[in-house]
């Protein structure tokens, strides 16, 4: 009896790739979701026409990269299970958003030429690089895809950090409508929203940073989360100065820019710094419809509404997240404790809705029942001294 085997035609990746990744920027949307899932922390996107080229696009991340045997397990084979398998990041617990194995689809879907540079901690100590330029003109139909040589190289490198470069280049112009590149945007939008967050069993998140640059559409965009603060129905911006004059401005629809200086003076809260992004989920209700739409601004509410502090560069966590009883509150009830410390007494007794008797439980009830969390989106920085 002869034995066989299953062959795999070149073909199949153009085919695979006009049916996973629909357009151009559904394409960029899943490699910038990759850069998420490797958690990355900053990723910087630059779309550029290149004369006898056609559109350039060049993605760098700084996340946690690939090693050689990565891009020869996961990246180069196709229909991994990798994602499915782990489906949560591996230093920052993130939920994985990257479809399940496409991101090489999504490269072939941008153009016919890719330059990937990726850096990864091999061994547990030293950095490894792996170039990988792979020219998708090769896989023509009729050959077998496993027969089909792209020129790589490894390397152990001295200095640097983790991450991964990737330059593709030959991607059709026309395919960038504005439409589509406001859809990108959108989308991007719903993960440059994540400021942080503190996952159970994994290191802090830091939040994800994302920088757009289109030379066809004439913008940049240092940081697509501080446009996001700004795309709803109104933005507030408070500071107070190092003498405690606190001064909001509100810049809102049909309102403008009003500025309102407090005649009270705040020594405690001096030099600190807030931003609201004012949020209603109605279309008619934004400002920036680029930025966002009615869909995507319940995604980003949903997940990420709500006011997130900082001080002195230490997140300070909301109550109703696992693990963040910053102030010893489950500890307390769980020692039998009664009375809050002499610090807090006060804070709580002016709180509407605290039973004197009965403090530490009605406390946290008032600290986790904020409606704010379902009507904002903003950054708060505290830098009091």
């Amino acid at each position: 009896m002869a034995n066989l085997t299953f062959s795999v035609d070149s073909a199949l990746l153009s085919e695979l790739g006009e049916k996973l990744v629909e357009s151009a920027h559904i394409a960029l949307v899943e490699l910038i979701k990759n850069a998420y899932d490797a958690d990355a922390t900053r990723v910087s996107i630059v779309i550029s026409p290149n004369a006898g080229q056609g559109t350039v696009i060049q993605i760098v991340d700084n996340g946690l990269g690939m090693t050689f045997r990565d891009v020869e397990r996961y990246w180069m084979r196709v229909a991994t299970t990798n994602k499915a398998t782990n489906k949560a990041s591996e230093r920052y617990g993130r939920p994985r958003t990257g479809s399940k194995g496409i991101g090489r689809f999504s490269c072939r879907r941008l153009g016919n030429r890719l330059h990937m540079v990726t850096r990864a901690v091999a061994d547990g100590e030293r950095l490894e690089q792996t170039d990988v330029i792979i020219d998708w003109q090769k896989f023509v139909p009729g050959a077998d895809i496993s027969t089909i040589n792209c020129d790589g190289q490894r390397r152990l490198v001295a200095g640097g950090k983790p991450g991964t470069s990737l330059r593709i280049e030959g991607g059709s112009q026309n395919e960038w409508s504005k439409r589509g590149y406001d859809f990108l945007k959108r989308q991007l939008a719903v993960l440059a929203a994540n400021r942080g967050r503190k996952r159970v069993g994994f290191e802090e998140d830091p939040g994800f940073e994302i920088r757009l640059e289109a030379a066809d559409f004439n913008e940049v965009i240092v940081n697509l989360r501080d446009r996001l603060l700004t795309a709803g129905w109104g933005d507030l911006r408070l500071r107070v100065s190092a003498t405690g004059e606190a001064t909001c401005v509100l810049n809102a629809m049909k309102i403008g820019e009003k500025t309102i200086t407090h005649p009270e003076r705040f020594p405690a809260l001096a030099s600190v710094s807030a931003t609201i992004g004012i949020m209603p989920g109605e279309r008619i209700e934004m400002r920036d419809q680029e930025v966002i739409s009615k869909g995507t601004l319940k995604d980003i509410l949903d997940e990420w509404g709500g006011v997130y502090v900082r001080y002195r560069g230490f997140r300070v966590y909301p109550y109703g997240e696992p693990g963040n009883d910053w102030l010893n509150i489950e500890r307390d009830r769980a020692t039998r404790k009664t009375a809050l410390s002499q610090m807090l007494q006060p804070f709580a007794a002016k709180l509407r809705g605290v039973d004197d008797l009965l403090p530490i439980i009605s406390t946290r009830h008032n600290l986790e029942s904020s409606e704010l969390r379902k009507r904002s989106f903003s950054n708060e920085e505290g830098k009091a001294q």
